[in-house]
């Protein structure tokens, strides 16, 4: 493969340089760098790229995605969420439970030519046939003991455990599937993640059951009972929890993502603590596409673009546990994405069908992976999806939308 100059990029996040420095990356045919800071000439390179003053960043992580091909109903192949469109680890979220992790890890992730982690599902069967066949079909899918084995043999993939917690999902279990995932997850020191939407459960009985390390996902959902812009006391009360250390993730999705409850809460000042897709087939061709268009629209509801990029990157790296992701250092893996920040303009849904003008967009240019450089683009296919249902009743069917305004 040989050894790369990254050339005239500037810097974003990267661990002791200067942010917006001009940068030159080497990288040797071993995949660490060799070189950060200003090429001066002396140093051979098998193959150089110029940059043209693009961004470097540590590579984008996207915390929430579902890429078990095979195994669940609603999973996407691996190679759909990753650096073809600037993304250089994703995390499969809650997709395997105990019975069918095997396969995840020995088909999924082990060929993957980047790096895949994943949450364990607390229900034994994960999303099979979410949500024709709720994980919760029955008390039965619950077995801790189990899960635990299964985390203790792979604690170096499984980062946490995954719970949906909204009607649909749980039904009559009610709070039980959430208070069994909580008391797993203790028992195995790993945070929770739980997926919020339609109440029950409502916040107040989920938050009830989170300590400093856990995370909410789909924090900006727009389902009535638990928008924070529609309950004060929940937005009261998530903020000082994220105060205290809870995590709060954006997970954008089919049905958990709405304009109007994002801007509130930035613009009272709770940001997400990371920026991630919950992608899967029910919305890459609309209304999230990829990482890149959802990091766009965090721009349009309020966020600054260096925020925005820390939640991608080393937001996400620190809950992960993953030291020295994406570091500018010799010796060091390379782990990098090479952005632009472009103006343009396409009219695009949150996932309630709401359409707003986006005017400024991250463009991934590049995925470096160790020596391997793969050229990234975002999704340009623009046509609105139909709807599958992925985790709450009223989650709508998406209309086409023009992809200019005025069109």
């Amino acid at each position: 493969m040989g050894s790369v100059l990254l050339r005239g990029g500037k810097a974003s996040h990267l661990t002791g340089v200067p942010h917006g420095a001009p940068v030159d990356l080497g990288i040797g045919a071993d995949g660490r760098v060799t070189l950060a800071g200003r090429w001066d000439g002396a140093a051979a390179f098998d193959r150089v790229v110029d940059l043209g003053g693009a961004w470097v960043s540590p590579a984008w992580i996207d915390l929430h995605v579902h890429c078990y091909y095979g195994g669940t109903w609603l999973s996407l192949r691996p190679e759909q969420v990753g650096p073809a469109t600037g993304v250089g680890l994703v995390v499969d979220c809650g997709s395997a439970g105990e019975a069918n992790w095997a396969g995840l890890r020995e088909f999924i992730i082990a060929p993957s030519p980047f790096p895949i982690l994943a949450y364990l599902n607390i229900s034994t069967i994960g999303l099979v046939a979410a949500n024709r066949v709720s994980e919760f079909v029955h008390q039965v899918v619950l077995d801790p003991v189990r899960t635990a084995e299964v985390v203790e043999a792979n604690r170096d993939l499984i980062r946490g455990i995954k719970i949906r917690a909204s009607d649909q999902v749980v039904g009559h279990l009610g709070t039980i599937p959430l208070r069994v995932a909580k008391t797993l997850a203790r028992a195995v020191e790993l945070p929770l993640i739980v997926h919020i939407g339609q109440a029950p459960p409502t916040l107040d009985e989920i938050f009830d059951c989170l300590e400093p390390g856990d995370m909410i996902t789909h924090c900006f959902t727009g389902k009535l009972t638990n928008a924070v812009d529609r309950q004060p006391s929940h937005f009261r009360r998530m903020s000082a929890l994220v105060d205290a250390g809870l995590w709060i993730d954006v997970g954008h999705g089919q049905g958990s993502f709405q304009y109007r409850t994002a801007r509130y809460a930035i613009s009272h000042g709770l940001l997400p603590t990371t920026v991630s897709t919950d992608l899967h087939i029910g919305n890459i061709a609309g209304p999230v596409w990829d990482l890149a268009t959802t990091m766009s629209k965090m721009l349009s509801v309020g966020m600054d673009a260096a925020d925005v990029v820390e939640r991608v990157t080393v937001r996400p790296a620190q809950f992960l546990h993953l030291e020295g992701w994406g570091r500018a250092a010799a010796g060091t893996p390379a782990r990098f994405t090479v952005f632009e920040l472009v103006d343009g303009e396409e009219a695009l849904p949150d996932s309630y069908g709401n359409v707003e003008p986006i005017r400024r967009f991250f463009e991934p240019r590049y995925t470096v992976l160790d020596a391997t450089v793969t050229p990234a683009a975002r999704n340009r296919g623009r046509a609105g999806s139909v709807s599958i249902n992925s985790g709450d009743r009223d989650t709508p069917a998406q209309q086409d939308v023009p992809t200019r305004l005025g069109a």
